[in-house]
């Protein structure tokens, strides 16, 4: 009788690792309309649509006045709507007076897990863009899940917020205030 409970409760677990192996990239994956869900949910203007050619979803908002692009990769491509396995935050700004390289790597060297970049004009050569990008990795070991993107995507808002004063500025240290009326 012992033999057959120890048996039966390990076949339980081996069918329910089974199941959750075989759902793991769902599990660890988003799709466009969670992000959607998750914007709308804090009162944000949502536009999606998808790049070519890959087909790949992409989502846009503003808050505080500031553009944001959510890029999705690695998303399986035989699915409705695509589970991704990574995602991209991305905000891009025109720049109102120059900005040396040596700001934007010390900018760099102080803010972790972020990236500003300065944006050649193709028709000018002159550095007239800068762009902030942060990845989040969903896939590679379970660690980040849909609920906790919000909480990422308000880090990532806040940094762009000091991106900002810092591309504004004349020297990097100024506190001009963003226009806008949504804050996060």
């Amino acid at each position: 009788m012992r033999n057959k409970v120890v048996c039966t409760g390990a076949a339980a677990v081996a069918t329910a690792l089974c199941a959750t192996v075989g759902n793991a990239a769902d599990l660890n994956s988003v799709t466009a309309p969670t992000i959607v869900e998750m914007l709308e949910s804090q009162g944000l203007p949502v536009i999606t649509g998808y790049r070519k050619p890959s087909g790949d979803p992409y989502v846009r908002t503003r808050a505080s006045g500031i553009d944001y692009t959510i890029l999705f990769y690695k998303c399986k491509k035989a699915r409705r709507p695509r589970p991704c396995q990574h995602i991209m935050y991305m905000a891009r700004y025109k720049l109102e007076r120059p900005m040396s390289f040596r700001l934007m790597n010390a900018w760099n060297r102080r803010v972790h897990f972020q990236r500003g970049y300065l944006v050649r004009d193709k028709a000018t050569g002159l550095w007239t863009r800068a762009r902030l990008e942060m990845d989040v990795i969903l896939a590679e070991r379970g660690w980040v899940w849909a609920k906790t993107l919000l909480p990422s995507f308000i880090v990532f808002h806040r940094t762009n917020r000091r991106f900002y004063d810092l591309i504004r500025s004349r020297n990097g240290e100024g506190r001009e205030r963003l226009p806008g009326a949504k804050e996060l």
